[in-house]
């Protein structure tokens, strides 16, 4: 009887087992479509990076295709995938546009490498005692270096692109490192996304960088687009009360004044060919903004030197 009963369980369980399997036979992993991934060592900043790429289904157009670069792209580049396949097949083909999509991130499955985004998107500082925090900094130029001579060349060798149409995508201090490429080598983008940049940092460095980019551009004017994007929930109201730790660190942060205030010095230079824009989410907080800025960050780089059509023309 023990017996019986000991085979009748094991075949209960084997039964469990079979379907168990047979359930399971049928999910896959989910794929993007028309999308690719590598590792890439950089000999300029000594590390590792994951390199997505979205490739447009429809033919390029005459000079190539519009690239646009965004950092996390961990986090970031899945989302904008799928919008840049949604944009290439939208039904009036007079409204379609194909970019490529170009995620910057680091191997492994988190979406976020804290460590090694904070110091490859950081400048350097001279007073680490003023740094928030003890997170690694001071990795910007390095990092632009392996963009623009390590990471670019290998993407205009395997896809179809225009030099002339380039967009840099970066949020928080991808942000900051957006703005601080544009200060320091506006020719390396022709379009500019800065979604909630970590203006604050280093107490007020955004400012002084400005200084010498102002004067800069007197001299040497460029062609470019600059978006500065903020989430309406980044920063309280000004008679909020400040009893919540929270609050008071948005406040002192000041994300949306900080930017805001940027766009419109900024603005002042578009005599010298730099086109500036901000433009606020109502609601989205910090983490938020990243999805919000993403839609206009791709519109942005479809728009980046497009030719007018032929029926434009007429």
């Amino acid at each position: 009887m023990k017996g019986a009963l000991l085979a009748l369980l094991a075949g209960l369980g084997l039964a469990a087992v079979q379907a168990h399997a047979g359930e399971e036979a049928g999910w896959q992993p989910v794929q993007l479509p028309h999308s690719s991934q590598r590792d890439l060592h950089s000999q300029r900043t000594g590390k590792d990076y994951r390199i997505f790429v979205s490739e447009p289904r429809h033919a390029p157009p005459p000079g190539g295709y519009p690239v646009l670069y965004v950092l996390d792209g961990n986090a970031l580049f899945p989302g904008l995938a799928i919008q840049a396949q949604a944009l290439e097949d939208r039904p009036d083909p007079n409204l379609r546009d194909s970019v490529l999509v170009v995620g910057i991130g680091y191997p492994g499955e988190a979406l976020y490498d804290f460590k090694a985004r904070a110091e490859d998107y950081t400048p350097k500082a001279d007073d680490r005692r003023r740094l928030p925090g003890r997170e690694p900094s001071g990795g910007a130029d390095d990092f632009l270096a392996f963009i623009e001579h390590e990471l670019k060349p290998l993407i205009a060798k395997r896809y179809p692109v225009d030099a002339r149409r380039q967009t840099l995508f970066g949020h928080s201090y991808g942000g900051l490192f957006t703005l601080y490429t544009l200060f320091t080598k506006p020719q390396a983008f022709q379009g500019y996304v800065a979604a909630s940049p970590s203006i604050w940092w280093y107490q007020g460095y955004v400012e002084r960088t400005l200084e010498a980019f102002e004067r800069r551009l007197a001299g040497q004017p460029v062609d470019a687009r600059l978006l500065v994007t903020a989430g309406g929930a980044e920063q309280p109201a000004a008679d909020a009360a400040m009893d919540d730790p929270r609050q008071r660190h948005m406040a002192e942060r000041r994300m949306v004044g900080n930017a805001r205030d940027l766009v419109d010095r900024l603005q002042r230079l578009s005599s010298h060919g730099l086109h500036s824009e901000f433009q606020l989410f109502p609601g989205a907080n910090h983490g938020t903004n990243a999805a919000h800025s993403s839609v206009v960050a791709l519109a942005l780089a479809a728009e980046i030197g497009r030719q007018p059509s032929r029926d434009q023309d007429d």
